[in-house]
């Protein structure tokens, strides 16, 4: 289903894909053309679904190649440019398609493309455009504090992991959010952050994924199922093991930045990568 909810602005709801969706070019609001590019999200999301059985295996059983469809090639660049090896493409697949209909947005000739794919975010600005994005500390929580980016920043996507999203986590972070130059990289790179906060606890209780989910693509992996009141030693073991992570990926240049909460507790590089409402306004 497609829906306008604002000039420019398109509301899809396909499948497993809740998107949002806002394109404006020189002249204004580009309604038409992001009613498009929803079409074209859909056309991807059909394309991968061809190939699911790829998608959901590990990164190290499958050859790129000219024959995968593009989607799967990006998602399997951005899980390896992660550097864990425990992911399967999938852990991009958020980001992917939201860097696609970004693309395929600034190719119709947009100055600026917002693709929030349940909270993965891809973002195309040219000239002078700018954007906020909030970032909340845990699924369902307002923004505590925001991003503000140009084009200059280089940052292409935002995305977040963590407890209570879509998807498992191995970690106790309510919230790994992750900027890179994509929203793929971002994507499995919050997906990895967010699993790295794992510390051992008798209040922080795992299951199987396969257990859970008998469709998950991290068959045999133990994720967190439920998480109590934590002290604080152990709070701050688990957004230190985020930090650090984050600290080598932001060296490495993969990352652009990154903050990690965990249970109202943050931790972010580089300091000042997000900023609390009441100071930015």
């Amino acid at each position: 289903m497609i829906v306008v909810t604002a000039p420019g602005k398109i509301k899809l709801d396909y499948g497993p894909m809740q998107m949002t969706i806002a394109a404006q070019g020189d002249s204004g609001p580009l309604t038409e053309t992001a009613q498009e590019a929803a079409c074209y999200a859909m056309k991807v999301l059909a394309e991968l679904a061809d190939h699911q059985k790829q998608a959901a295996s590990p990164q190290q059983d499958i050859i790129a190649s000219d024959r995968l469809p593009e989607v799967l090639q990006r998602m399997l660049t951005a899980v390896r440019r992660s550097g864990d090896e425990t992911l399967t493409p999938m852990a991009a697949v958020a980001g992917t398609i939201a860097d696609l209909t970004a693309d395929w947005l600034m190719a119709q000739g947009a100055t600026k493309a917002v693709i929030n794919n349940g909270g993965d975010i891809a973002i195309r600005l040219s000239g002078t455009q700018t954007t906020t994005v909030g970032i909340a500390p845990a699924i369902g929580l307002k923004p505590t504090h925001v991003l503000s980016l140009g084009r200059c920043q280089g940052i292409g996507g935002i995305a977040t992991s963590g407890l209570g999203g879509r998807s498992f986590t191995k970690g106790i972070a309510t919230a790994a959010v992750v900027a890179a130059s994509t929203a793929a990289v971002a994507d499995a790179c919050a997906t990895s952050l967010g699993n790295a906060t794992y510390v051992k606890h008798p209040a922080i209780k795992l299951a199987r994924a396969d257990e859970l989910d008998p469709n998950t693509d991290i068959r045999g992996h133990q994720v967190v199922q439920e998480v109590g009141l934590l002290p604080p030693a152990v709070v701050e073991a688990a957004l230190l093991n985020g930090w650090t992570q984050a600290a080598e990926l932001y060296k490495q240049g993969v990352i652009k930045g990154a903050a990690i909460f965990v249970q109202q507790q943050l931790v972010m590089i580089p300091e000042g990568f997000i900023v609390e409402i009441m100071e930015a306004s």
